[in-house]
């Protein structure tokens, strides 16, 4: 009996360090990317205040703060690295800290590049980036570093095939080259990645399936790409299914990872769509291509149902229930249109063979033990769904009030009637997002939804409303769906309501905190609806810390204090809120697949907060490092404060790490031992320093010495992702090259040709403004050397002069680009540089050129430097 009582109390004290360990190391990941983001935000802000050896002094140090930082942090215990049962080292402060130092490398390239208005392709900056991530992945082999050097890596591999290829391979065009290159570079990776799996410490294969991912999205994005093109999308589907066949072989024999095997399976599905929708000209054809399409679905689910059986996996797992999604709602997409053919109804009156059509569907469904039957049940009612449905909204549009209720029943009827799961998700979500459509704030409809003007008249108050409402249906729906027979009936509904959340929450406006006081005056209940957004993630911490086994009593109140005061930052920011929402909920229920949606939405919302126009750039960054600091702090002092028994590095975690399950390839656990980790990340800073310092020299020289120049311009302005705002520029220097280039000797013709670059022949007029006399290759140093080569006047006509001027250029995406095509300036001064009309630039004597300033109409600079 003693014994029964130590170990629960062991099983239960177990509960409650995995629960703090989690708040934990939730609240220094969290921490890490909001810093991330704000670094991020304050590169693209290009503050006009700080000068540029302030700037990029600042950054360096930063990020030699952030690599010393993780090299002094070591774990308590040495021999725990060669521990087999420690922690998972990827949620360690050492691999966060290494983590944000990554971004932080990104970042700099950046600032360099938007200080010195650097003329590099963009390739060439996202391949240094990649390059300079390795030492740190070779030695701290982080599942972040990797993902991370995989997305930038597949980055400068498309821009640059997009620069250097003009289609390729049996008549495919470039784009499709790009899509097929960039899938065959994530197969090498995802080769590599499983080779070396035991370093990663990944339990659950989130680089593995990420990557796989990434190889089913460019193989279906090279056949999407081939369509227009001579060779049409069936040889890129053949190449697709040979590559998606070896990747099912090896999943279900070599490594069993049925996850990785239902992606393929959805690529699979897509790659089959695609060739038939190229071949079909009429009604028949597309009818034949719904019932291949039901056949090859049926086939699929029977597959992955075997794969399940075999592997002892009860229920629809949700990489099936993705599949399923999938091929489901394009068959039925496709049935519809169909429908849309063959039917002769104003689209006011579809509902009616809508119903029609859904009634045969249930009928098959739920009278037929055939598989193909049912599914083709299944595929019916979603068909007819979406003719109902897109009828009620025409109905509704022209005020017909009961269409509304009309949708709700005919929604909630079919979601009772069938025991499907996907099929549930379907229609909850199609219903109330079309719900949501209809009753969509009208005053929301202009281009400046996302002006803060819109929050102090009160538009924004029926948009938080239903943010708010969607997460708490969404997370009442999940928490009465833990059981199998319940999450049947409820778990669809609240995933729906999960995504129609996360959609909402997009639309809303994020004005800065300095607005709340005028807002309270115009509308409190706006300010009532911000706090109660921010607060959902601080009362699912509460909860999750005041469920048995019973915590101290100070960690339940500490805790969620220090996070009340967090939610301050995340308050103009409802994004962030409802991504700790489901990351907190994910753990609660122990539903990993939540928890990766929580980290998705965290992610994506940065970076559409980086778009909102409701405040500034510097003050979004300062915002997010103040929250940021916060929860590092609060984190610290918890375990300062003994809130953690043990090394967070070594402390187990049974909920945060499970146990690999029958269906998941079994991860081997491997550490390296400190030494190793402390020697890449200073290598790695080394290695950035001098690769950045380097270049900065470089630049710098060809300020001090560079013989300045004159170009006449025409510029535009958008706003560019980690570079900030800037304006577009187009040399009227680069519009002549082609038409100089025709008249130049066949010889330099072809070099310049082959080689994508060459030389301009620049002199300047009476007004100082450099004119375009003529094109040679790179081949040489100045104009004087052809008067050396006994070749005065064949390349040039003119007889050279000392004024000449040579600057490089390069031959892009069948444009020419002179230096740079764009001009990075502070936040908030575009009016200011939208007066530009030619451009400053310093030369060197091998052509290299650096754009220093922008002039006005009467060459006045615009730019205070």
């Amino acid at each position: 009996m003693i014994e029964q009582v130590r170990g629960k109390a062991q099983g239960e004290g177990k509960q409650a360090d995995a629960r703090l360990l989690f708040v934990y190391r939730c609240a220094v990941s969290i921490a890490c990317l909001l810093l991330a983001g704000s670094g991020v935000f304050w590169v693209a802000a290009n503050w006009a205040d700080a000068s540029k050896p302030a700037k990029l002094a600042g950054a360096q140090l930063v990020l030699a703060a952030l690599v010393l930082a993780a090299w002094l942090i070591r774990p308590r215990d040495k021999a725990s690295w060669r521990n087999k049962g420690s922690a998972n080292h990827n949620f360690s402060v050492r691999s966060n800290l290494a983590g944000l130092a990554a971004v932080a490398v990104g970042a700099l390239l950046a600032l360099v590049g938007q200080i010195y208005q650097t003329g590099a392709d963009a390739w060439q900056l996202f391949l240094t980036w990649a390059l300079l991530l390795l030492p740190w992945l070779v030695t701290l082999h982080t599942v972040f570093i990797g993902l991370l050097f995989a997305a930038v890596l597949n980055t400068a591999l498309c821009l640059y095939i997009g620069v250097h290829s003009g289609g390729i391979w049996f008549g495919w065009g470039t784009w499709t080259s790009s899509a097929l290159v960039a899938a065959l570079l994530n197969v090498v990776l995802l080769t590599l990645y499983e080779v070396f799996a035991r370093f990663f410490n990944d339990p659950w294969r989130i680089a593995a399936r990420a990557l796989a991912t990434a190889i089913a999205g460019w193989l279906v994005a090279a056949a999407l790409g081939a369509i227009d093109t001579g060779a049409g999308p069936i040889g890129m589907s053949l190449i697709g299914w040979l590559v998606l066949a070896a990747i099912y072989l090896v999943y279900t024999r070599l490594r069993s990872d049925l996850v990785i095997v239902s992606l393929a399976a959805v690529a699979a599905f897509i790659l089959l769509v695609v060739p038939l929708l190229h071949w079909v000209g009429s009604e028949a054809g597309l009818l034949v291509a719904v019932l291949v399409l039901l056949a090859a679905m049926a086939f699929g689910l029977r597959k992955l149902g075997k794969l399940l059986r075999a592997r002892a996996v009860h229920g629809e797992p949700w990489y099936i229930s993705v599949f399923r999604l999938v091929a489901m709602g394009i068959t039925a997409v496709l049935l519809m249109a169909f429908l849309l053919m063959v039917l002769d109804f104003e689209v006011e009156f579809l509902w009616v063979p809508g119903l029609v059509v859904c009634l045969v569907g249930v009928i098959l469904y739920r009278s037929s033990g055939s598989e193909v039957v049912r599914e083709l049940g299944l595929t019916l009612m979603t068909a007819g769904l979406l003719l109902a449905g897109g009828s009620f909204f025409m109905l509704y549009d022209e005020g017909a009030l009961l269409a509304i209720y009309a949708l709700l029943v005919l929604g909630l009827g079919l979601y009772v009637l069938a025991g499907n799961a996907a099929f549930r998700f379907i229609a909850a979500f199609f219903v109330l997002g079309m719900a949501t459509l209809m009753t969509w704030p009208v005053q929301t409809g202009d281009g400046t939804l996302l002006g803060t003007e819109h929050a102090l008249r009160g538009v924004s108050l029926p948009l938080y409303l239903r943010v708010w409402w969607f997460s708490v249906a969404g997370t009442l729906a999940l928490l009465w769906g833990r059981g199998e027979l319940a999450g049947k009936r409820w778990r669809p509904l609240g995933w729906a309501l999960v995504f129609l959340a996360q959609i909402v929450v997009w639309q809303t406006p994020a004005p800065p905190l300095g607005a709340l006081l005028k807002v309270w005056h115009n509308d409190p209940s706006v300010v009532v609806i911000w706090l109660a957004c921010a607060a959902m993630p601080v009362l699912a911490v509460a909860a999750l810390l005041w469920r048995r086994p019973a915590l101290p009593l100070m960690t339940r109140l500490g805790v969620p204090t220090a996070f009340s005061v967090g939610s301050v930052g995340w308050m103009g920011a409802p994004g962030v809120s409802l991504a700790l929402l489901w990351l907190v909920l994910g753990q609660a229920m122990k539903h990993r697949s939540l928890q990766a949606f929580g980290v998705l939405a965290l992610m994506a919302y940065l970076m559409r907060y980086y778009y909102l126009l409701d405040s500034s750039l510097l003050y979004k960054s300062s915002l997010l490092a103040a929250t940021g600091v916060w929860l590092l702090v609060c984190a610290w002092l918890f375990r300062r404060a003994g809130g953690l028994r043990g090394s967070t590095e070594t402390q187990p975690d049974s909920e945060a790490a499970p146990r690999v399950a029958s269906h998941e390839a079994p991860v081997a656990r491997h550490a390296t031992p400190g030494a190793g980790k402390a020697f890449g990340l200073l290598a790695g800073l080394f290695l950035v320093l001098l690769v950045v310092n380097t270049g900065i020299y470089q630049r710098e020289q060809v300020l001090n010495q560079g013989r300045p120049i004159v170009l006449q311009l025409a510029p535009v302005d958008p706003r560019s992702l980690m570079q900030g705002d800037y304006m577009r520029l187009n040399f009227q220097v680069a519009d002549q090259v082609y038409g100089t280039l025709e008249h130049a000797p066949e010889a330099s013709r072809r070099t310049i040709e082959t080689q994508r670059e060459g030389l301009l022949v620049l002199r300047p007029d009476s007004a100082g403004v450099h004119r375009l006399l003529a094109v040679v290759p790179s081949s040489f140093a100045s104009v004087k050397d052809q008067v050396d080569a006994h070749e005065p006047n064949s390349m040039i006509g003119v007889e050279p002069k000392e004024s000449d001027v040579l600057l490089e250029f390069r031959l892009r995406h069948g444009g020419v680009r002179v230096v740079t095509d764009a001009w990075f300036f502070p936040e908030g001064q575009a009016d200011h540089f939208a007066q530009a009309r030619y451009g400053q630039l310093r030369v060197d004597g091998n052509g290299v050129g650096l754009l220093v300033n922008v002039l006005d109409s009467a060459m006045h600079p615009l730019a205070q430097r």
